[in-house]
């Protein structure tokens, strides 16, 4: 968006001016302000201000974007019908198990909850023994498991925003052509890995932590936190992380949209090839309503994450209806999250790194679901 960003200086608007910002912060991370105020043509000090100011506001997140692959971590996408008895504290079930770092209430046929727990490799079989041991007890209905490569976290960008009427544009009709003018060559952390290594030791975990948390922090931070040196910190951070590709990246996420008139829908793509796959995952890596996607292992299916206002959301299914109809798309299925409904994160679950490797106390889990279950119970009867 070279030719945007050359008129900075004439359209003064607040919320262009962060727009680009934020672009541009998409291309160069976090940890490179300088370079972001110096294509912007802008003092350093306005970057960092407006950058300080969207954080307070909570219009932007930022955090790192760890390569959980190379840490022997494996993606499960759990998606649940609940039981409506349970819905106030049905999160308080899932959170039995450490390893989850995401989760929301959707709507769909029923009441549901998803959860991302990103859990040692080997260890799928005890993630999916917990919840269908939550299914046993009635505490959900259903439930369904997608195993995915880590998430792509889509760059944020100006494409679908209109400079002049300083307002975003959705440009839905034009998604056809995208994929047809799509590659299929995709990035490495879209395609299906070969195993789960673990390429890190605790200091790398504990750094990839603080960078989830704040990406901005210094060495000399990080340095004070771990009680070793700066030194030792840049050493960590060059020679292990950067260079074995334990960090893909940064994820920006801006609130482009009013919170209050916007909803977050949960997508299962599925193609009736690699080919239609990989070019429709190509061209949804330009789409500002997508904020992240992950290739469910083994399968030519897409896990993506769409924000958009919902007025628009009827025009998006139309489109992905005519998708079907072309044969680019075979069929998909969504559930549905208010943008301001109860939602939480949480960093990877280093504490649980010991000795080079991952714990995963399975029978203890399992106790504790069966003491909360109990305990629920009996708090729901009084």
């Amino acid at each position: 968006m070279t030719s945007i960003n050359k008129e900075i200086l004439k359209y003064r608007r607040t919320r262009t001016l962060d727009l680009l910002i934020i672009e541009a912060l998409g291309r160069y991370g976090p940890r490179n302000i300088f370079r972001v105020a110096r294509e912007l043509g802008l003092p350093e000090s306005t970057v960092r201000y407006r950058i300080r100011k969207m954080q307070r506001q909570k219009k932007l997140f930022m955090s790192a974007s760890v390569y959980h692959t190379f840490l022997g971590l494996k993606k499960n996408l759990v998606f649940a019908d609940i039981n409506p008895m349970f819905h106030e504290i049905v999160s308080d079930f899932f959170r039995r198990i450490d390893y989850w770092t995401y989760m929301r209430y959707v709507h769909g046929t029923h009441e549901g909850f998803h959860t991302l727990y990103i859990a040692p490799a080997e260890s799928t079989e005890h993630v999916k023994d917990f919840i269908d041991e939550m299914k046993k007890l009635d505490i959900i209905y259903d439930y369904n498991i997608y195993y995915s490569t880590c998430l792509y976290g889509v760059r944020p960008n100006t494409r679908w925003y209109d400079l002049d009427s300083d307002r975003w544009v959705f440009r839905f009709d034009e998604i056809p052509s995208l994929i047809e003018e799509s590659d299929t060559e995709l990035p490495y952390n879209l395609r299906d890995p070969r195993d789960y290594p673990i390429l890190a030791d605790e200091v790398d975990i504990y750094i990839l932590k603080e960078l989830e948390n704040d990406p901005t922090i210094t060495y000399g931070e990080l340095a004070e936190k771990l009680g070793t040196t700066a030194q030792n910190v840049y050493y960590h951070y060059h020679k292990h992380i950067i260079k074995k590709r334990l960090l893909e990246g940064f994820e920006i996420a801006y609130r482009k949209f009013d919170p209050d008139t916007s909803i977050v829908i949960f997508f299962i793509l599925t193609f009736p090839n690699y080919f239609y796959f990989a070019k429709t995952t190509n061209a949804f890596r330009t789409l500002p309503i997508i904020h992240s996607m992950g290739k469910i292992i083994g399968e030519n299916k897409l896990f993506a994450v769409s924000y958009l206002p919902v007025k628009e959301a009827r025009r998006l299914f139309y489109t992905l209806n005519e998708l079907v109809k072309t044969g680019i798309l075979k069929d998909y299925e969504y559930r549905i999250a208010y943008y301001k409904e109860y939602s939480k994160r949480q960093t990877i679950s280093y504490k649980m790194f010991k000795d080079g490797r991952w714990e995963y106390p399975h029978e203890e889990y399992m106790n504790e679901l069966h003491q909360y279950y109990r305990k629920a119970i009996l708090q729901l009867k009084n």
